[in-house]
């Protein structure tokens, strides 16, 4: 008997941190001592002579501190109180652009920045505010043109080459971005947030070493600055370096406890190592930071089932769906979980509200497939299959479960080829080596066979299938010995296989070893009858029944 394995997909998102701008400026009066790249700047303003120099600067401090602290209805108030005395005050006219522009009242923002222009024309800090305006418009053109503006009249204006960078990200020019980053970190290569969102671009870019060195260049500069760790975990983990990733994620939940990215990050990554505790840990205080998060309860899900917490993952799914009903993966995990319970009928609907919510969705298609297969639906079977490859030509799980059913089929070479495009997508796949030694078996190439069989093996050393199918191989080619030890071992990792153990008595029968002969008998006589009862073809070969004690019913 040769075991074939189906391939169950599920996905969901990984989720990475979002990047953060965090951009030291000099201190003025007016003028934050620290902002956001999206932030409008400030310019100096030349000292006062009028009397009430001490009331204007008291209520300008006051202004520009309100102003970092986000309390934007009272500097606004402090500053057209200013403004009444002095309305040409350029810096003063920047502050209420800036304002307006937090309080996404764009048009007075853009108001404000024409005048500072109209009264001195070299402002370079008002061109950059204009910029963002246009920018928030969605009038990128408009945008870059002010932006460049700005930069030619002050090359060394660091905000206005972050501001330009964002400007250029979003209308698709990254490699402008790339240089306008580098440009800002010339002028002030301390910008530990600025570094960090470089080495974002070039990671989304695929430049994965000069990111990495961004990432750690800002930690050199400000070793607490947990974004940065976070990030350089992503890339190791994108590296296959899965416990450097872990410390990095660690490290910035350890800087910063409130920091809900890293804990995702690092539950993710815990759970792709299958560290299946700490991921569930993980989980569950990014959820305490935010409860209502419905990638979260979906991921904590997926670990409840590969735990074999099957209700439990069962209860966290439908809490993903009821916090965000419009989540195909979790539909689809959602009917892993309850085709696992044998609710077949449950499954189906998930994975047919999965693909009514998005028609692409690959896994539900492949394991809608794996469905109809199982119910004999042969045709319907192949058709969602080859509609998920149209999805996703890449698509390793759906290549072999395609594979399996036109081996059965008979189309042995078709099958083959697409065992070969599973391991050519994913070399580590131990399932479509160990199925495409069957295929080749069948084919009567042993000899590949058996190197299926031991590279899924190697891959996979605890694949039971893969164990029983080597097995199968030695036995027929009279290696006895070897059948045996395999089966053996197939049977300590599977101790309910039934197909390895009626091989494995059957070769025990062959080199006379009758060692517990009436227990086998006896427990071969109830797989057999046990399969017949629930219309399986028994795990005995029909040549082979007369050796059991078996009733003529069953051997018919």
């Amino acid at each position: 008997a040769i075991a074939t394995v189906i391939k169950q997909s599920a996905s969901l998102p990984y989720q990475e941190n979002n990047s953060m701008n965090i951009v030291a400026t000099t201190s003025v009066p007016m003028s934050p001592t620290s902002q956001a790249a999206q932030h409008p700047s400030h310019q100096h303003q030349q000292q006062r002579s009028s009397s009430n120099v001490y009331d204007f600067q008291t209520l300008a401090e006051l202004a520009n501190r309100d102003y970092q602290n986000g309390n934007y209805e009272r500097a606004e108030q402090h500053c057209l109180q200013l403004y009444r005395q002095e309305p040409d005050n350029t810096s003063l006219l920047l502050l209420l652009s800036s304002i307006y522009f937090q309080m996404r009242r764009y048009d007075q923002s853009m108001s404000f920045s024409l005048l500072a222009t109209k009264l001195n024309p070299r402002l370079a800090e008002a061109y950059s505010n204009l910029g963002n305006v246009y920018k928030e418009k969605g009038m990128l053109k408009e945008a870059l043109e002010h932006y460049t503006k700005a930069l030619s009249i002050k090359p060394d204006f660091t905000d206005g080459y972050i501001n330009y960078s964002a400007a250029l990200i979003a209308n698709g020019d990254m490699e402008g971005a790339v240089n306008a980053y580098a440009r800002a970190l010339q002028y002030n290569p301390d910008l530990y947030g600025v570094r960090n969102d470089l080495g974002n671009l070039l990671k989304a870019l695929g430049h994965l070493e000069e990111a990495k060195a961004c990432y750690l260049k800002a930690i050199e500069t400000q070793p607490n600055f947990a974004v940065a760790w976070s990030n350089l975990g992503c890339i190791f983990n994108c590296q296959g370096e899965m416990w450097l990733a872990i410390h990095h994620f660690e490290k910035a939940v350890s800087l910063d406890p409130n920091f809900l990215d890293a804990h995702i990050n690092l539950g993710n990554v815990l759970k792709e190592a299958r560290i299946f505790d700490r991921a569930v840990m993980a989980y569950l205080r990014a959820l305490s930071l935010a409860p209502n998060h419905p990638i979260i309860h979906g991921n904590l899900a997926c670990v409840y089932y590969e735990q074999g917490f099957i209700d439990l993952a069962i209860e966290t799914y439908r809490r993903a769906i009821e916090i965000q009903p419009n989540f195909p993966d979790a539909y689809c995990n959602l009917a892993n979980a309850l085709k696992v319970q044998g609710k077949i009928s449950d499954a189906e609907e998930c994975y047919n509200t999965a693909l009514h919510l998005c028609p692409t969705h690959a896994d539900s298609l492949n394991n809608l497939a794996n469905i109809r297969r199982e119910q004999g639906h042969v045709e319907d079977a192949i058709l969602l299959y080859k509609r998920a490859l149209d999805v996703l030509p890449e698509f390793a799980a759906a290549h072999s479960n395609l594979a399996s059913v036109l081996q059965q089929q008979g189309r042995l070479q078709d099958a083959l080829q697409h065992y070969k495009n599973a391991i050519s997508i994913q070399p580590t796949f131990a399932d479509a080596y160990s199925n495409m030694g069957n295929t080749l078996k069948e084919i009567g190439d042993i000899q590949s066979a058996l190197q299926c069989y031991a590279r899924a093996i190697h891959i996979n050393p605890a694949f039971a299938d893969a164990h029983s199918n080597l097995a199968s191989i030695h036995k027929d080619t009279g290696n006895i010995p070897d059948a045996i030890q395999s089966y053996k071992t197939a049977l300590k990792l599977k101790p309910d296989f039934p197909d390895a153990y009626c091989n494995l008595a059957h070769c025990l029968q062959i080199i006379c070893d009758w060692t517990d002969y009436d227990l086998r008998l006896k427990k071969i006589a109830a797989i057999v009858q046990e399969q017949l009862d629930k219309n399986r073809l028994p795990s005995v070969h029909p040549h082979h029944s007369m050796l059991y004690p078996l009733t003529s019913e069953q051997r018919r």
